[in-house]
């Protein structure tokens, strides 16, 4: 069975954006770690999600997976969460 196509948006050279409206836990983390091997090293890769869950699972997954979490914000309760692949 085929993956279904990430909502990935390349923003510029160094910002790319993945939209996980809509979706509940654990989906944005297993985006996010679809996404983040698309993105080039030392690009970041900015997660917008209105899972309340998404706040602290995405920062423990940047932890365990050695990405380098960068800000994190949240607005009428859409968390935009900014991660650059460091490696």
């Amino acid at each position: 069975m085929a993956r279904a196509p990430l909502p990935l948006t390349q923003i510029d050279e160094q910002l790319w954006r993945l939209d996980c409206l809509g979706l509940l836990c654990p989906v944005p983390v297993i985006k996010a770690g679809r996404a983040i091997r698309v993105v080039p090293t030392g690009a970041v890769l900015e997660v917008v999600a209105d899972d309340p869950g998404a706040e602290l699972d995405l920062q423990d997954w940047c932890s365990a997976n050695r990405y380098e979490f960068l800000t994190q914000h949240e607005t009428q309760g859409v968390w935009t969460t900014q991660i650059r692949r460091a490696r």
